[in-house]
C-alpha cells in the first residue's frame, strides 16, 4: 500500500513539474512576441509619448 501511494505521489509530482515547465515556456513565448511587436513599431516622438503617458497608456 505504501509503495502504491509513493508511486502515485511521484507520478503526480512529475506531471506538476511538466505543467510548470509548459507554463514557463508559454510565458517566455508571450514575452518574446510582445517584445517583437514593440520593436516593430516606429520610434515614437516625445509628443506622442507624452500624450500616451497622460492618457494612462504608457
Amino acid at each position: 500500500m505504501a509503495g502504491l501511494c509513493s508511486a502515485f505521489y511521484c507520478l503526480g509530482r512529475s506531471q506538476a513539474e511538466i505543467k510548470i515547465v509548459k507554463e514557463q515556456v508559454e510565458v517566455i513565448k508571450y514575452v518574446d512576441r510582445k517584445r517583437a511587436e514593440i520593436h516593430a513599431r516606429p520610434n515614437a516622438s516625445r509628443d506622442e509619448l507624452l500624450k500616451l503617458m497622460r492618457a494612462g497608456q504608457l
